[in-house]
């Protein structure tokens, strides 16, 4: 703007060059946005547990599980920072691709997946052997049949347990979760495997 400044040479200034201003904001927001992204405080695996669940709840599902696995972590979880649940849309064409990335990353703890899915990543060796805990007594699955939990090992061709079948978990269902042909597993490089069985135990024992 030349000088001298006049209300003329203002408005004249804001009339064309405005966008720049405009242009301004945005990038302060977005770089405001990103500095926050990127230093904010984030947990540790090792101080939370996240349940990935296939499917979608409703607005008032999803606040209930909220405050359901907040409740978790003051009641069983105190030393956690975390107890979360995350409902997992399943896209048919990248579905899969999603799912192997999150697992890649160590994404999630306990994943409640579709049977089909839980196999094709169960047999890659990406979820956890059951059989320690329940021989340890960590786990009890009491009289939930385990039949769809095993999964062959293609090279061995032996059976192994690596998840619990949700069929009788109908407890579930008041909270938006449709359990019919799903299955329980643990991320084996989830990184908080001792509580994420915790959780697990939990759901078997409170929602049959």
């Amino acid at each position: 703007m030349r000088l001298p400044i006049t209300k003329e040479r203002i408005r004249n200034h804001f009339h064309y060059a405005w966008w720049q201003y405009v242009l301004l904001v945005c990038l302060a927001v977005f770089g405001w946005n990103l500095l926050y992204t990127t230093t904010r405080y984030r947990s540790p695996e090792s101080l939370k547990v996240e349940w990935y669940c296939q499917g979608l709840v409703d607005t008032q599902a999803q606040e209930e599980l909220d405050a359901l696995m907040e409740q978790l972590r003051l009641e069983l979880f105190p030393e956690m920072e975390e107890v979360t649940f995350t409902a997992v849309a399943y896209d048919q064409t990248y579905g899969d691709m999603q799912l192997m990335v999150w697992v890649s990353a160590g994404q999630g703890d306990l994943y409640m997946l579709e049977r089909e899915q839980f196999e094709n990543l169960a047999s890659a060796g990406a979820m956890a052997p059951l059989t320690p805990y329940i021989e340890s007594g960590a786990l009890q699955t009491g009289e939930i049949d385990l039949t769809a939990g095993y999964v062959t090992d293609p090279e061995t061709g032996e059976k192994y347990l690596m998840g619990v079948p949700t069929d009788s978990l109908t407890g579930l269902q008041a909270y938006g979760i449709d359990p019919e042909g799903h299955v329980l597993s643990l991320l084996s490089n989830g990184g908080n495997l001792d509580n994420t069985v915790k959780l697990m135990q939990w759901l078997i024992d409170n929602m049959q």
